[in-house]
């Protein structure tokens, strides 16, 4: 009754409902919150049903687990080794599964436990004990094109689980892990709800390029945080320093975020649902006069303002601001068989900004297969999705409006009328809101296969495909009834831009133990395109606002700097290689290697190396520490060194000389456009290089009760990107792009982690962390 009671409070006190089916069982799960159990489902089974026949082959092994305390263990995966057949235990931790033969291998895990294997013979009753163990030492960690268990990483590597995602609202991934990695900032420079979140790894890195980490999903480089709702992430990890991110190359200079999307669970169908709704409303609204208190201060200086008092009472800021609402719906269907998995989601995003015109509205669809073949030899996993958004962004302008414009002046004339002025460049900012609009829609189509083929122990060859194409349509009317358009009788302009994305990598992974020595060796190979093109018109003086923007024909002053077309085209060729070998997990040692020639890189750097290093010690396991193991789980030392680069801030013709329009000329009874050099070329033009050294100290006490790590960084960016004054002659034109000073970023970080309290069925963890960077332009 207990227990029953506990699920009913759970269910109360969760935001996710599921419906599940499993073999012999009809029931429903609910996901409670990260605090009630270690990371496993709680289950109540409403009713049996018949239990399907079983064949000859097959044999029905039941049973129930339990910790060292004989205390049932709930959520416990079961599964049979080598194939995705498996069960969760239930409340009593008891479970019932059907395996292939009397060969078969159970594998019995549960986080903060140790996995236990046992081969079922002929024994129909299997029980287990699982004892505990260090929490988080064999917990997988994603990396650079591959997997390591914790334990064995030698670079700097922050991993977060769904498990330790911050909960709440999510609007994007960025929010998950606001605050929990140490050195990754994460700002909102404005309340605009079209602008993304700012994000700074170990401080800023470049002048002109992109500080942003560079993003991979599901091993698919350089993607958008935008191009994955929240809710089909399953885990984050950010490679910090250079020697865990150089296997990405001339593009993982500021860092790199790796995402990791959910997949399938096994042996059930699962069906999700979760919505929030939330309001957005600004607390601290400029401090500016009423309008008793700007006619005081008038009448104590003496000063006649009888022209701009209307009589009114305004405040503007509270004019064009409200009480944003937003909503948030996520559906997921998952489920999987024994050699198969899938998972379709749809989420919805309805976004409503504080000031009148800024909103967004998203939508995100996804499914992904996955289906093993050639007796699990062949693993083939297909994905893909639909995006889609629909926003528009506030003019800042209208804020400045709502700073200048008096008080005593009303929105509106009692007559109804609008007040606007052309005098001191002062407009009506609630009629701009109203009138005038700047819409944008962009969308996103994409599919990505992968396969790998094991073949023969040890060697693995696999195959990713990724195929993406983008869409951009913006829309900009400045109204005739607004002080802006009045001059030009309304300004109309649209834009439409395409964008294509085509990746083929292959890779070779070879791994191999031999007693206390274990290699793991990888190779491979990159391909990518990049394909963009853009449209662009405007027009002016239209003899009624009716159209928008959408009838640009209807203008009267169509010049030919209004209209352009452009297009653009980059390649990226890699060769990259990893080598880790570790003797007894005590001594690890990695190299990395990546070789890139890209397009945008100049005639005589075309081709950039990007080599790393890092070594491990794991100090807990020599001889002199056996005392201290009573008490500590993990005493790890780290080093390593690499070097990485940045192109983010190369456009694709950067290095090349340019011809643009230059006025008009006349000649022979007509005006031409003239044609001069817009860009200079520069042939040693190449990547911004970022070289790093890290120490780190990874450390776990009393079964991972109190955790850490701390690190110290050193990171140099040499060949800075930037443009400045040139004379002309020599040069064509008067400024030049080049590789031309340096930046350093040093810095210290500290992560804590500690269970205050730690129960079968409760966990209270605080987490702490804080970093020091100091950062300086050195030449």
């Amino acid at each position: 009754m207990r227990k029953a009671l506990k699920l009913v409070i759970i269910m109360l006190l969760s935001g996710s409902f599921q419906v599940l089916a499993a073999s012999g069982w009809q029931g429903f799960t609910v996901d409670a919150p990260n605090n009630h159990n270690n990371g496993g489902e709680l289950l109540a089974y409403l009713q049996p049903t018949d239990i399907p026949a079983v064949s000859d082959q097959q044999r029905t092994v039941s049973g129930r687990v339990t910790d060292a305390s004989g205390e049932a263990l709930p959520g416990v995966n079961i599964i049979e080794k080598g194939t995705l057949n498996g069960a969760i235990s239930d409340f009593d931790g008891k479970y019932t599964i059907s395996v292939a033969s009397s060969n078969s291998v159970l594998v019995f895990s549960f986080v903060g436990y140790t996995s236990q294997e046992l081969t079922v013979g002929s024994q129909t009753t299997v029980n287990v004990t699982l004892a505990e163990s260090a929490i988080g030492l064999d917990e997988i960690v994603v990396v650079g094109y591959g997997t390591q268990q914790k334990r064995t990483v030698s670079g700097s590597v922050a991993n977060v689980t769904e498990k330790n995602f911050n909960a709440g609202i999510t609007r994007t991934a960025a929010d998950f892990i606001q605050g929990k990695v140490a050195g990754l900032t994460i700002t909102t420079s404005t309340g605009d709800v079209t602008t993304p979140q700012s994000m700074r790894l170990r401080g800023t890195s470049s002048l002109t390029g992109s500080s942003e980490p560079f993003v991979v999903i599901d091993g698919v480089p350089g993607l958008s945080l935008n191009s994955v709702a929240p809710q089909d992430i399953e885990s984050i990890s950010i490679l910090k320093d250079a020697s865990s991110a150089a296997i990405y190359g001339s593009r993982s200079g500021s860092g790199v975020i790796l995402i990791t999307t959910k997949r399938g669970a096994q042996n059930r169908t699962t069906v999700d649902y979760n919505v929030y709704g939330a309001i957005d409303k600004v607390s601290n609204i400029p401090d500016v006069l009423t309008a008793e208190q700007y006619r005081k201060y008038a009448r104590d200086n003496n000063i006649d303002i009888s022209v701009f008092d209307l009589g009114a009472n305004t405040s503007w800021f509270d004019e064009i601001m409200r009480t944003g609402v937003s909503q948030n719906h996520d559906l997921s269907i998952s489920g999987a068989g024994v050699n198969n998995s899938y998972r379709v989601s749809v989420s919805y995003l309805d976004q409503e900004g504080v000031v009148l015109d800024n909103y967004m509205k998203k939508l995100n669809t996804r499914f992904s297969v996955n289906q093993k073949a050639l007796k699990e030899r062949l693993d083939l996993t297909i994905s893909g999705g639909l995006n889609q958004r629909d926003y528009q962004s506030t003019a800042t302008g209208n804020f400045v409006l709502a700073y200048n414009v008096l008080p005593t002046i009303p929105v509106k004339y009692n007559d109804g009328t609008w007040w606007d002025s052309d005098e001191y460049d002062q407009g009506n900012p609630v009629r701009n809101l109203q009138y005038n609009s700047a819409p944008r829609k962009s969308g996103q189509i994409y599919v990505n296969g992968k396969a790998n083929l094991k073949l023969f122990e040890g060697l693995t060859a696999g195959v990713n495909f990724y195929k993406e194409r983008n869409s951009y349509d913006a829309s900009n009317y400045t109204d005739s009834r607004t002080r802006d358009g009045r001059a030009s009788n309304g300004t109309a302009s649209r834009e439409f831009s395409t964008s294509d994305k085509d990746l083929i990598e292959t890779t070779v992974n070879y791994n191999k133990k031999a007693g206390s020595h274990s290699f793991d060796i990888l190779g491979g190979y990159s391909w990518e395109s990049n394909y963009y093109q853009q449209a662009f018109a405007r027009n002016r003086y239209f003899v009624t606002n009716i159209f928008g923007p959408n009838n640009l024909g209807a203008g009267e002053q169509l010049r030919p700097e209004d209209v352009s077309s452009y297009a653009n085209m980059n390649k990226l060729i890699s060769f990259f290689g990893r080598i880790n070998y570790s003797l007894a997990d005590r001594y690890i040692l990695s190299a990395t290697v990546r070789r890139d020639g890209s397009s945008k890189f100049g005639a005589n750097n075309k081709w950039g190396t990007f080599p790393s290093v890092s070594a491990a010690w794991r100090i807990i396991d020599e001889s002199f520490m056996l005392g201290a193991k009573n008490f500590m789980d993990e005493l790890k030392l780290r080093v390593g060194y690499g070097v990485s680069g940045n192109q983010s801030g190369l456009n694709p013709y950067q290095s090349m000389q340019l011809f643009g329009s230059s006025g008009l000329y006349w000649d022979n009874g007509a005006w031409h456009t003239a044609y001069a050099v817009s860009q200079n070329a520069n042939p040693n033009l190449k990547w911004e290089t970022t070289s790093m050294f890290n120490v780190g100290v990874d450390f776990s006490f009393l079964n991972a009760r109190l955790s850490g790590t701390i690190e110290y960084y050193d990171k140099l960016t040499k060949d800075l990107l930037y443009s400045y004054p040139v004379p002309v002659p020599p040069y064509m034109y008067s400024s030049m792009v080049a590789n031309v000073g340096s930046m350093m970023n040093r810095g210290v970080e500290l992560m804590l982690t500690g269970d205050v309290i730690r129960k079968k069925d409760f966990r209270w963890t605080l987490s702490f962390n804080a970093a020091h960077n100091h950062n300086e332009i050195v030449s």
